[in-house]
């Protein structure tokens, strides 16, 4: 009925104004029926008759280059109450261009194609040359999130505390839920421990829900479970709040982000003594080689890698460091050009665990440069979070240090990474590092 609709619309529409409203329920539509390739091309098509074309090119990473740059010279000397006053955009047709752009941003995100960078800088680019409206607030938290992932991470929390403001001066919660999902899951977890964005997160859901934005709303509570396995609840409560979300998200019909749980939740009830072969993530939840296909198949990168992560990771656990080492190897042939910190902490402390337990049995020089390689890098997110990953880099650091023999330097960081991870509620990587 609504393909009818929406035919007979398109059909007699005398100029665009007449179609846009129609376009806006069937790019809407698709997304809610995870067609989120389908509703990136005809959101594209969209936004190219609104004056907001998108140029697309088999090297995507130096279009992405060149229009951060372009960005980051538009707001280059500006103080931070001059993007506060900016006028606001009178111009209709550049207002429903941020609108669409808001709704294809999730899209562009999942089909890992590139264009969500370009998404986001031209709507921050567009708020800059025509003002101010109910989108703008998101267009500076996303433009926050690609500062993290070129490692300005200072401006990142700048153009994320922007958001909130201009959020809060709107009075307009419409975006609430994208902004929200931005900062709790790329921008404050680098300063701050992962349960201080679970109430927000939670929030971001139900606003979500009361305003009908049903994606926004489930990205903010799929990432509510992500922190909540991450930051060391009990594996109980966990699982019990996983089955609950999960429930909703599949009513809603939002698989893909339902499915993008499903690896963590596998893992809880593995840990919990609820699978056959502890190691596979096979079980209630899922089957490992069907899901997969899945997300090779629809060329999602990070639903792939964090499958392989996790499992690589049940296999470090339960001692079978070879298979962990070969799982290891296939989540590092996926290049994933950018990541929200927990999942690189996430990724670093795994990866440094096996390459140095590889180390210790095989006497390998690789293993120990790849260990080294991750204390580099978690290092990064132990400086400015402590809270988030102190107790991780020292657990490295006690590892390498085993590996080297330096058996006393090792057992002074083993007892300070259990002290970290105790003061801060990290119970399961606590009883890690005494392991």
């Amino acid at each position: 009925e609504m393909e009818k609709n929406l035919k007979e619309v398109f059909t007699n529409a005398r100029c665009l104004d007449d179609e846009l409203e129609s376009f806006f329920i069937f790019v809407s539509a698709l997304i809610a029926q995870n067609k989120m390739q389908e509703a990136l091309e005809v959101g594209l098509l969209v936004s190219a008759q609104l004056g907001e074309p998108f140029l697309m090119h088999s090297n995507m990473r130096s279009i992405i280059m060149v229009e951060f740059a372009k960005t980051k010279k538009m707001i280059e000397g500006k103080l931070d109450d001059e993007f506060l006053t900016m006028k606001n955009m009178n111009d209709n047709h550049k207002i429903a261009a941020m609108r669409l752009m808001y709704i294809l941003a999730l899209s562009a995100f999942q089909s890992d194609s590139g264009v969500f960078p370009l998404i986001c800088l031209r709507m921050m680019q567009t708020s800059l040359k025509y003002g101010l409206c109910d989108e703008s607030a998101y267009s500076f938290a996303v433009l926050g999130v690609l500062c993290c992932n070129f490692g300005q991470i200072n401006e990142a929390l700048r153009f994320g505390q922007l958001s909130l403001r201009l959020l809060d001066i709107s009075k307009v919660n419409k975006c609430l839920p994208g902004i929200y999902a931005c900062l709790y899951t790329a921008i404050i977890p680098h300063f701050h421990h992962y349960r201080s964005s679970l109430q927000p997160l939670e929030l971001g859901y139900n606003v979500g829900m009361r305003n009908g934005d049903v994606s926004y709303a489930t990205v903010c509570i799929r990432q509510f479970c992500v922190h909540l396995f991450h930051c060391g609840e009990e594996l109980a409560t966990v699982e019990r709040i996983m089955r609950k979300y999960d429930k909703i998200m599949m009513e809603l019909k939002q698989e893909i982000y339902q499915k993008q749980n499903f690896p963590y939740w596998q893992a809880v009830l593995n840990l919990m003594g609820h699978s056959h072969d502890p190691e596979q993530l096979i079980g209630e939840v899922m089957n490992q080689q069907q899901l997969l296909e899945e997300t090779i198949g629809c060329k999602r990168s990070r639903s792939t890698a964090i499958i392989y992560h996790i499992q690589s990771w049940l296999a470090y656990i339960f001692g079978n460091h070879e298979s962990a080492s070969r799982i290891m190897e296939k989540r590092q042939a996926i290049i994933l050009t950018t990541n929200p910190p927990f999942l690189s902490c996430s990724l670093s402390f795994v990866e440094g665990l096996i390459s140095f337990a590889m180390a210790h049995k095989t006497g390998e020089t690789k293993w120990s440069v790849l260990g080294l390689k991750c204390i580099e890098e978690i290092e990064k997110y132990a400086t400015r979070a402590p809270s988030n990953c102190k107790h991780k880099l020292l657990v490295l650091q006690a590892e390498s240090a085993f590996v080297a023999g330096e058996y006393q330097i090792a057992q002074e960081k083993y007892d300070d990474a259990i002290d970290s991870a105790g003061k801060n509620s990290f119970i399961q990587d606590q009883a890690e590092s005494a392991f």
